[in-house]
């Protein structure tokens, strides 16, 4: 079993009002507690990586790092998201290399 295929258990606790938010969306979508809970934990991390990297707190590759994706894939996200790229000639010369193997 590598790294990604461990996982551990976590105890969170939820306000009732939260819990009932979280029920209702869980009913809506037709999908069990559990998924919906990891779902929302990517979609929150995704956004505060993309807040971290906008503030200039983290290079394009650790935050493709953290969110465990491609540059390239990471690049996308911006896109996607509307976020304009911090280009430098490092984060230009490694984005060329894995593009085109330049």
């Amino acid at each position: 079993m590598n790294e990604t295929d461990q996982t551990s258990v976590v105890t969170v606790r939820l306000s009732k009002h939260n819990l009932h938010r979280v029920k209702a969306v869980q009913t809506l979508e037709k999908v069990d507690r559990t998924t919906l809970l990891k779902e929302f934990i990517e979609d929150g991390l995704r956004q505060r990586v993309l807040q971290l990297y906008k503030k200039g707190k983290l290079t394009q590759r650790c935050a493709a790092e953290l969110l465990g994706i491609t540059l390239r894939e990471f690049l996308e996200l911006l896109e996607a998201e509307g976020i304009p790229v911090n280009w430098d000639s490092k984060s230009i010369k490694q984005y060329m290399k894995e593009k085109y193997g330049a």
